[in-house]
C-alpha cells in the first residue's frame, strides 16, 4: 500500500486535486472538456477531492493507483510539452 502512498504524496505535489463543480464542463487549469468522472484528459487534474480518491483506495487500491499513475503521467507530459 507505500505504493499507491506514495502516488498519492506525488499527486499532491504535482497540485492534480481540484474539485471542480458538478456544472463545470472545462478544467480550471488547461480549460480541455473535462471526462464524465470531472478529470482533466489533458493536464491530468483529478476533479474530485483528494478525500474521496482516499477511500477510494480503502475499496480499489489497484483501480485508485492507475487512476493516480494516469494522472501523474499526463500531468509531466503536460508540464514538459
Amino acid at each position: 500500500m507505500s505504493v499507491v502512498t506514495d502516488a498519492m504524496a506525488e499527486a499532491r505535489s504535482l497540485d492534480l486535486f481540484k474539485p471542480h463543480g458538478a456544472f463545470e464542463v472545462h478544467c480550471s487549469n488547461c480549460h480541455t472538456r473535462l471526462d464524465p468522472m470531472g478529470d482533466c484528459p489533458n493536464c491530468g487534474l483529478i476533479g474530485r477531492p483528494e478525500a474521496e480518491i482516499a477511500r477510494r483506495l480503502q475499496g480499489d487500491p489497484a483501480g485508485t493507483e492507475k487512476l493516480l499513475r494516469g494522472a501523474i503521467a499526463k500531468r509531466r507530459a503536460y508540464s514538459a510539452g
